[in-house]
């Protein structure tokens, strides 16, 4: 029988170090989904928590209240390219308190990106899911999600979608592209975006918008549903600033 997740939500928070980070991962929306939790100076928390939604548009409510993830601005409509999957990406501003595995509580309130898709992902289409994003204090940030399909060799037959997320612009890049370089385990230990956007002045124009990451912080692995879920923060470089972000990487178990 063929496997699927039927409504993929996840969103991706921190700040510079020293700083909590988090992820969530939320294959069905009505079923509770894995949420981790670290930062420089502990071991990542890992917990089953259910994700509260009325309205994608509006605020994400993580377990009992714990973080609240409120918009900062409006979603972007991405789309897989040759594939009918669509989604959003969405700058917001994660905010509340925490505990972490060393029984510390942390204050939460950094930027972060949540994406979500409409539609059902067929597990038995794709070796992987990779979910990267990176942003920039107060308002910009970049999202690619990115589907390796079975017996693909590299990263050039990747299905892609991307955003990008600034005051000037909040759009859907027409060519998104994700290099990654991984160490000897398999873990993402450098990565670069590259967007390809329209230009809001002249239309028949593009140009991109890059950035180079490296990981910057204590990883976490477990099991989530059908997958296998590797997490870990990312520090973001693009036009002369830092960033924070994250790296998700979900493999078929």
């Amino acid at each position: 029988m063929s496997e699927s997740i039927p409504g993929l939500r996840v969103l991706a928070f921190g700040g510079l170090a020293p700083a909590v980070w988090g992820i969530g991962w939320f294959p069905d929306p009505d079923a509770p989904g894995v949420v981790a939790l670290g930062d420089s100076a502990a071991p990542p928390a890992l917990s089953s928590v259910a994700l509260s939604a009325a309205d994608e548009r509006e605020d994400w409510h993580l377990g009992d209240g714990g973080l609240l993830a409120a918009p900062v601005a409006e979603p972007v409509a991405v789309q897989v390219a040759q594939d009918a999957l669509a989604g959003h990406d969405q700058l917001c501003r994660v905010t509340g308190r925490v505990t972490l595995d060393d029984g510390a509580e942390r204050e939460v309130d950094c930027l972060g990106v949540r994406t979500w898709f409409s539609g059902p992902i067929e597990l038995d289409r794709y070796d992987s899911i990779r979910a990267v994003t990176s942003w920039f204090e107060p308002d910009e940030a970049l999202a690619v999600t990115a589907l390796r399909t079975r017996k693909a060799k590299g990263h050039d037959a990747d299905l892609l979608a991307g955003a990008l997320i600034s005051p000037e612009s909040a759009q859907a890049a027409e060519d998104p592209r994700l290099s990654t370089t991984y160490e000897a385990e398999g873990w993402p230990v450098r990565a670069g975006l590259e967007l390809w956007v329209a230009d809001n002045e002249d239309s028949e124009r593009q140009y991109p918008r890059r950035a180079s990451g490296e990981a910057a912080g204590p990883r976490v692995e477990t099991a989530a549903g059908a997958v296998t879920l590797r997490a870990e923060p990312f520090r973001w470089h693009s036009r002369g600033r830092d960033g924070a972000g994250m790296y998700i990487l979900a493999r078929r178990r």
